[in-house]
């Protein structure tokens, strides 16, 4: 089992061991992988990162960021001072 083209959108960047891909050879190298493989594969698509794939390090580069409901740029976890008091 592959991936289908659609799951690889435009604008998405997909680095093997650092050497940029083109579509076609990401399906071709996906009909190698395990059915976990590819639903890592999938995830990465659409949050970005790295991971490895049968010693092939994977990685993934959205090509928009990830928004809030307002549409600004996700801040992530706000950090406190453990210390302080409310």
């Amino acid at each position: 089992m592959a991936i289908s083209p659609q799951s690889i959108r435009k604008g998405t960047i997909i680095l093997f061991d650092g050497k940029i891909m083109e579509k076609s050879e990401v399906l071709e190298a996906s009909k190698e992988w395990t059915p976990q493989h590819e639903i890592m594969f999938k995830k990465l698509l659409k949050q970005g990162g790295t991971f490895n794939i049968k010693g092939v390090a994977i990685k993934v580069i959205p090509p928009d960021q990830i928004l809030t409901s307002r549409g600004e740029r996700d801040g992530g976890i706000q950090q406190t001072d453990p210390l302080a008091r409310f």
